[in-house]
């Protein structure tokens, strides 16, 4: 079984960056306030696990659909 360590937020910014989003867009795309991910990427408040897997479920897809099909 794998376990996540619990997200940081400079993990969350990389993840972010890597996504090609600015903070407005992930906190859209998670329904969070655009604040709420600037505060979490400078660890003002911890990062819920619900938006750690959602983030990491986002950088999944973009993966996944990144690759091409021979």
């Amino acid at each position: 079984m794998y376990i996540l360590d619990t997200m940081k937020g400079r993990e969350l910014r990389r993840a972010r960056k890597a996504l090609g989003m600015t903070q407005r867009e992930l906190a859209e795309a998670l329904g969070l306030n655009k604040n709420t991910v600037a505060r979490a990427e400078r660890d003002e408040i911890p990062i819920p696990r619900i938006t750690e897997l959602a983030t990491r479920y986002l950088s999944l897809m973009q993966t996944k659909k990144g690759r091409t099909r021979k």
